[in-house]
């Protein structure tokens, strides 16, 4: 369920964070990892088929992730995605997610899907009960370029930069040069799709990145390097009040 008093816009990007209860660490294996890459697709265009094993959904979301054709039956009921999802983190016991609706409705739907679909597998995996995430996931419009291009950078480098280096953002980064492979190489991020080679089915087509990143670069890209460059330089004058954590 989202915050109070948010309604989402068809074509309104939001930055969207959801939170594990207890700060449960709900993405330290790579295994659960890929179980929620899989949700993710599957929430978005119709539901996980029936009786799917787990070492093959684990080989369908690395399909996913490398944007190549999956099992035609993998998913069930399939239909447009709900919505088209710009950015996107995995973090120890959080996620980041910027979404645009597709359709009326199309963010909530999304969220509950995932969520629900998520905590049955963990649920049954580590033989829990309850929730999983805390009941109200949290939503910020995005109304500006600056606003977006802050979100961008907060989803795709600083998260991503917390799992190759806790509490760097205190210290800063003890090699640079290694960080910014990290995040070409870190697979449970969008960073290699909006920034890197990679094509996944998990991110919005090209031309939707292009019409809401106000920055739309590839890894060959000199501006692309002086982005990432300039911001791991001048870090804390990239922390501004608009995120969610």
């Amino acid at each position: 369920m989202p915050q109070k008093n948010i309604f989402f816009d068809r074509n309104q990007p939001f930055h969207i964070l959801s939170r594990a209860v207890e700060g449960r660490e709900i993405f330290k294996e790579k295994e659960d990892c890929l179980r929620f890459i899989f949700q993710m697709y599957a929430a978005n265009t119709g539901k996980p088929a029936f009786n799917l094993r787990r070492k093959d959904i684990v080989e369908i979301a690395r399909n996913i992730l490398a944007g190549e054709k999956i099992a035609s039956d993998a998913v069930i009921n399939e239909h447009p995605p709900l919505v088209s999802i710009l950015s996107f983190s995995l973090v120890f016991n959080h996620y980041h997610f910027s979404l645009v609706a597709n359709v009326k409705g199309g963010i909530t739907s999304f969220m509950q899907r995932l969520n629900i679909g998520f905590a049955k597998y963990i649920n049954l995996k580590y033989k829990r009960r309850g929730a999983l995430f805390e009941s109200r996931y949290k939503a910020v419009p995005v109304q500006s370029d600056f606003q977006m291009d802050a979100v961008l950078r907060y989803i795709n480098i600083i998260n991503p930069l917390d799992v190759y280096q806790p509490g760097w953002r205190d210290v800063g980064l003890t090699d640079q040069e290694r960080a910014f492979k990290f995040l070409d190489e870190y697979q449970f991020s969008s960073f290699p799709d909006i920034f890197g080679r990679r094509n996944s089915k998990i991110t919005a087509p090209q031309e939707m990145l292009e019409k809401f990143l106000s920055i739309g670069i590839k890894a060959d890209s000199k501006e692309y390097i002086k982005f990432i460059k300039d911001f791991l330089e001048n870090k804390k004058s990239h922390f501004p009040s608009i995120f969610l954590e």
